[in-house]
C-alpha cells in the first residue's frame, strides 16, 4: 500500500499535468489579401497586433492607445495568401501594409474600427482582407558585407512624414525585404548604424524600384587609453563624431579602448563623468589630436586621452579586522569600476584619492567578512571592515 504522502504527491503531480495539458497553445492566423477588384496582393507585409482594450471608443476623440509592436509578421505569397504562426491566445487586429498607410481587417484604415480576431488554440483560417489603400512598389535590397550576427541588425524604412515606419531583420546573407509599400518618398536606415553609414533616400512609385545595394563604409581599428591626472578614472561615455556620424567606444576597466571608425576626422567626445572632471587633451604619440583623430586607409594606435580631475579628491583610511596575509580591499561602485588597496600587517589600508560617492568594500581573500557600504565625502573618511560589515 502506498503511504499517504506518496499518494498526495501523485495527486498533485496529476493535477499539474492536467493544468499544463489544458493551457492554451499558440495558434496560426491565415487568410488572403486582395485589391478592390479582387486581384491577389503579392508580397505585402501582414502583421498581428494586440487589439485595443474593449472599452476604447473612437467617438471619445481621445488618442490614448498606440499600436504595440506586432507579435507576428509575414509577407503574402504569389496568390496573396498569408499565414501568421505562433500567436498566443487573445484579441488581435490583422493589418496589411505599413504603419501610417495600412489596411486593417476586413477593410479599414483605422485600427480602432477594425474587426477584432479572437485567437484561441485552434487555427483561424480564411480571413479576407480588401486593401483600402493603393499599393506601390516592392522595396528590397542587400547590405554588404552581411552582418556578423543577423539577429543584431535591422533595416528600418520610414516615410518622410515619419508616420510610415517598418522594421525588418536583416537576413544572414544581408538581404532585406519590406514588400510592397504605398507610393511616396522614403528613407532607409540600419540599426545599429554602420560607422559612417548614411540614410538612403528614394521614391517609390507604382512599380518596383531597383533593389537597393547598400555597402558599408570600410572602417579601421582605433585603439588607445584614457589616463586621469590623479586618482581613479570615473565611469565615462566615450564617442567619436563627424558632421554626419557618431560612434561609441567601450572603455575597459584598465582604461583602454578599441573601436572602428571610417575615413574622416573624428572629434573625441567624453562625457558622463562627475562634476569637476573634463577632457584635458587628445594625443596620438607626440601629435596633438584635439581637433580630431584623422582616419585614412590604416589603423590608428596609441591614442592617449587625458582626463582632468578636480583639484581636491577625498582620501579614505581604514582597517580590516581578521584579514589574512597578503589580502587587499576592493572598492566597487557605480562611479568607478573597481579600485584596490593592499592591507598592511596591522590591518590598515589607504586610498589616497577617490571620487566622492557610494562604494561597496570587500576583501576578496576573506569573503566571510561580508560587504561594507562606504560613502566617500570631501571630509574625513574612515571605515572598519569586519566589525560593522554586512
Amino acid at each position: 500500500m502506498l503511504a499517504w504522502p506518496l499518494i498526495a504527491a501523485w495527486l498533485v503531480t496529476v493535477a499539474l499535468i492536467g493544468q499544463v495539458s489544458q493551457a492554451p497553445q499558440p495558434a496560426a492566423v491565415a487568410g488572403q489579401i486582395h485589391t478592390r477588384d479582387g486581384a491577389p496582393v503579392v508580397a505585402i507585409r501582414v502583421s498581428a497586433i494586440v487589439a485595443a482594450p474593449p472599452d476604447a471608443r473612437p467617438e471619445d476623440g481621445i488618442q490614448y492607445y498606440e499600436d504595440p509592436p506586432p507579435v507576428a509578421t509575414t509577407l503574402t505569397n504569389a496568390q496573396g495568401r498569408f499565414r501568421l504562426l505562433g500567436i498566443p491566445p487573445g484579441r488581435y487586429v490583422i493589418v496589411a501594409g505599413v504603419k501610417g498607410q495600412a489596411t486593417y481587417f476586413p477593410s479599414t484604415t483605422e485600427a480602432i474600427r477594425a474587426t477584432v480576431v479572437n485567437v484561441g488554440s485552434a487555427p483561424t483560417d480564411n480571413l479576407e482582407i480588401t486593401l483600402a489603400q493603393p499599393i506601390g512598389g516592392r522595396v528590397r535590397g542587400t547590405i554588404s558585407p552581411p552582418p556578423a550576427d543577423a539577429k543584431s541588425e535591422i533595416a528600418v524604412l520610414s516615410g518622410f512624414r515619419l508616420t510610415e515606419l517598418v522594421e525588418m531583420p536583416v537576413a544572414v546573407d544581408g538581404s532585406f525585404d519590406f514588400g510592397h509599400v504605398p507610393s511616396g518618398p522614403y528613407l532607409l536606415n540600419f540599426f545599429p548604424t554602420p560607422p559612417g553609414g548614411r540614410s538612403v533616400s528614394f521614391q517609390v512609385g507604382t512599380t518596383d524600384p531597383p533593389p537597393i545595394q547598400y555597402t558599408r563604409p570600410p572602417t579601421h581599428a582605433v585603439t588607445g587609453r584614457l589616463v586621469v591626472e590623479k586618482g581613479p578614472l570615473p565611469s565615462a561615455i566615450l564617442g567619436f563624431r563627424t558632421d554626419n556620424s557618431y560612434v561609441n567606444a567601450t572603455i575597459k576597466p584598465d582604461g583602454t579602448f578599441i573601436t572602428r571608425l571610417h575615413a574622416g576626422q573624428h572629434v573625441t567626445d567624453l562625457g558622463g563623468m562627475p562634476v569637476g572632471y573634463d577632457l584635458r587633451s587628445v594625443r596620438i604619440g607626440n601629435a596633438d589630436a584635439a581637433k580630431g583623430i584623422v582616419v585614412g586607409d590604416a589603423d590608428v594606435a596609441d591614442v592617449v586621452i587625458t582626463v582632468k580631475a578636480p583639484a581636491q579628491l577625498p582620501r579614505l583610511h581604514g582597517r580590516v579586522n581578521g584579514a589574512p596575509a597578503n589580502a587587499r580591499v576592493q572598492m566597487t561602485g557605480p562611479i568607478v569600476g573597481s579600485q584596490s588597496a593592499t592591507i598592511g600587517a596591522d590591518g590598515a589600508f589607504d586610498f589616497p584619492a577617490l571620487v566622492p560617492g557610494l562604494y561597496y568594500a570587500r576583501v576578496p581573500e576573506a569573503p566571510g567578512l561580508g560587504t561594507t557600504l562606504v560613502v566617500v565625502t570631501q571630509g574625513a573618511n574612515d571605515v572598519v571592515i569586519g566589525a560593522a560589515s554586512r
